[in-house]
């Protein structure tokens, strides 16, 4: 009865979803800038818990407890804290200056401060990781909502499910749909899981009682630095730079309305998430002691949901948590069409293509997207492992001529191209030796390490070897409105040195 219940439940908020979108559909998209960024109208509010409903996913909520769980501590806080804390290293470097940018994607911009063969060498990399992302998004879906189901459907095809119904609103509404279901998805899992977290404190009989018998069963359940201090300076290492290429990230502060609400929702997006974080760690450690035998930990929070909720909070929080995957899944759905539309369709195959060709298109990109990714997940599972080093490579070869386009006027194409060619395909190639050899660190070090500071040497010292592009770059200072960039160049122009003084940003 009350699984019955909780499916209804369940419904009712998919069928609420759905609704935005055929919302946002009626209201009409004219141009990619509709679809993909919302029409750049974004306010804080909603670029700040789009963000975060976004980031914490699976990972930050299911698959948090469930380490904290199985490593019986709370040291899982570095894997996704670091991450947290690098939304504010977005906010200073990017906050301000990607909502005037006018690309929808990352490889476009590369091509307006660089050429055409920096954003070709680019893209595939991006195309990879949003396919993977995607594949892992689905089978958690499956996961989580065979289980509020009652297990009526397998995993499989609750996966195919929750494909369906979150492609469905991204065709429907575009980015507007997909960030206000984002902002409805954040607000309730933020407070819905901090009364779960409550909640379960009051079971125990207090925060000292709740301590005390969970420290009894794992000593160091409390403990934050029960972990090697290479380990977290790895974290620190791989995860900041990683945060500052992922397009389906950026693309919310792309949507912004202005600059200011670019920089004011990034950084509210890290004060969230530090205020989330404790939740999916304290329902960890108590389910040390609550369920010292659950068969699987990923099922650990919807389980203890249903037990101590009030039934119709657990079902608002658990179709909510089931959305907590689902607002994932429907960024990287969106962001990695942007890419086959407008660095592949609109590039080399019609590039005159009207409004109405390239509204279709891209709702055409969306559904291939999601049956392409849907495909490798349930059909062959371990391709979603072979290609995921290319979430790697991003930061490997992409992130330095990245961030120098706003940056660095010195850099060049030739730079631009060869440090991503070189950098990222030197990570790809240290990923797959480890891969064969059964390890994450090849020879003792992580593929980042290997790639990023070959990107960094070719960058700078191709640069530095060549001459100034500085006419192409205040073409693209001026194109997306990069004041600062542009009183960089104009300095740098007219002091004619190959490095250029600090200007402080005005964008």
């Amino acid at each position: 009865m009350l699984r019955s219940y909780i499916a209804g439940i369940v419904v009712a908020y998919i069928i609420a979803m759905l609704g935005i979108g055929v919302y946002f559909h009626k209201r009409g998209m004219k141009d990619l800038e509709d679809f993909f960024l919302a029409g750049k109208g974004a306010p804080w509010y909603l670029v700040a818990l789009s963000f975060f409903a976004t980031a914490i996913g699976a990972g930050g909520t299911i698959g948090l407890s469930a380490s904290t769980y199985d490593g019986q501590s709370i040291t899982a806080f570095w894997s996704f804290g670091i991450s947290l804390a690098s939304f504010f290293v977005v906010a200073v470097l990017l906050g301000h200056k990607l909502p005037k940018t006018s690309n929808i994607t990352i490889p476009a911009m590369l091509e307006d401060r660089y050429d055409g063969k920096t954003r070709f060498v680019a893209l595939p990399f991006y195309i990879l990781r949003f396919v993977s992302t995607l594949g892992a998004q689905w089978l958690a879906a499956g996961t989580i909502i065979s289980f509020l189901l009652g297990d009526i459907i397998t995993i499989e095809q609750a996966a195919i499910l929750g494909a369906l119904v979150i492609t469905a609103y991204t065709v429907l509404g575009g980015m507007a749909a997909v960030m206000w279901t984002d902002f409805v998805q954040g607000i309730i899992l933020f407070v819905g899981l901090w009364l779960l977290a409550i909640l379960g404190i009051a079971e125990f009989g207090g925060v000292s009682a709740m301590t005390s018998e969970v420290t009894q069963s794992a000593p160091q359940a409390f403990d934050l630095f029960a972990m090697e201090w290479t380990l977290i300076a790895g974290y620190i290492i791989t995860l900041v730079p990683s945060m500052l290429v992922r397009q389906g990230y950026l693309q919310r502060v792309m949507s912004a309305r202005s600059p200011r609400d670019g920089f004011i929702g990034t950084t509210l997006n890290g004060v969230i998430g530090f205020a989330y974080i404790p939740i999916p760690l304290i329902v960890g450690a108590m389910g040390i002691v609550m369920y010292p035998s659950i068969a699987d930990s990923q099922l650990l929070m919807p389980t203890m949901a249903v037990d101590i909720l009030p039934n119709w909070l657990a079902g608002i929080l658990l179709a909510a948590l089931a959305a907590a995957v689902m607002s994932s899944g429907d960024s990287f759905l969106l962001s990695g069409a942007s890419n086959f539309v407008e660095d592949i369709y609109l590039q080399y195959v019609t590039p005159d293509a009207d409004q109405e060709k390239q509204q279709k298109a891209s709702r055409v990109a969306v559904l291939g997207l999601m049956v392409l990714s849907l495909a490798l997940a349930l059909v062959v599972p371990g391709i979603i492992d072979l290609i995921v080093f290319g979430a790697v490579a991003l930061t490997g070869g992409v992130l330095v001529p990245w961030l120098a386009a706003f940056y660095w006027p010195r850099g060049t194409s030739d730079a631009a191209f060869w440090s991503i060619a070189l950098g990222a395909g030197l990570t790809v190639v240290w990923w797959w030796a480890g891969w064969f050899a059964d390890t994450a660190e090849f020879m003792g070090l992580h593929p980042i390490f290997v790639g990023l500071p070959l990107s960094i040497l070719l960058f700078f010292g191709i640069s530095l070897a060549q001459e100034p592009e500085y006419e192409k770059v205040m073409a693209a200072a001026e194109k997306h409105n990069l004041d600062s960039l542009k009183q960089r160049t104009q300095q740098a122009m007219g002091e004619q040195s190959p490095t250029d003084s600090i200007v402080p940003d005005t964008d």
